[in-house]
């Protein structure tokens, strides 16, 4: 703190003396022009790291396939999902809870039908199974038992041919960051111990790439 303090004094020293030096008004000019030319040095630093998060996204979001793509073959799955939680525009940023879920990567088996359109920006209040996902830390088995829990999604998942899904809570810490699901349509049924084992080691790779 104390060192804080003497930089500032110094700081104010240096000014006083431009002041005496260049007399008030070239002294405005030049306070003027450098807190110009810090607005401009900052603005181009924020512009920087910007860039820099977008390109680490777009390869986050790249491995996160992948490894979607490699579960869905490994369990013969139809589609493999990435939820993702936020409360508007970002996500872990205002410390609310949670109101909405963006599924922002899917992968599919041939002939299957890609369903992310119908699950972008949704209302997590609408649907009580998503909570309890939350709350147990994960689900899988048929999804005519969602249905005493929550009729909405089960009409849901049913629409879009599912007749098992498995699904995992991820978490950084305490802060949940979405989930990662799989699905299997028709009569397709899923190995429940290959499933478990294959879905947990995934979830811990893809949490950790969105929390770092």
């Amino acid at each position: 703190m104390e060192q804080k303090i003497e930089k500032g004094i110094g700081w104010l020293e240096k000014l006083l003396k431009m002041e005496e030096k260049y007399g008030f008004f070239r002294f405005l000019r030049v306070l003027l022009l450098l807190l110009l030319t810090g607005f401009v040095i900052l603005e181009s630093i924020q512009a920087e790291q910007h860039d820099e998060s977008v390109a680490k996204r777009i390869q986050v979001d790249a491995d996160i396939r992948l490894m979607l793509r490699k579960l869905l073959y490994a369990l013969d799955a139809d589609r493999t999902w990435l939820i993702e939680l936020h409360n508007g525009s970002k996500n872990l940023s205002s410390g609310l809870p949670f109101l909405y879920g963006d599924m922002r990567i899917e992968e599919v088996a041939d002939g299957i039908n890609n369903v992310d359109d119908e699950y972008t920006d949704f209302q997590l209040s609408k649907y009580p199974f998503i909570g309890k996902v939350f709350d147990d830390g994960f689900y899988w088995g048929a999804i005519e038992t969602i249905k005493e829990i929550d009729e909405r999604m089960y009409f849901k998942f049913k629409s879009n041919n599912v007749n098992e899904v498995a699904i995992l809570a991820l978490y950084a810490g305490e802060k949940p960051l979405g989930a990662i699901g799989i699905s299997f349509c028709g009569q397709k049924q899923m190995d429940a111990s290959a499933v478990g084992k294959a879905i947990r080691k995934c979830g811990i790779q893809v949490a950790t790439l969105l929390s770092n």
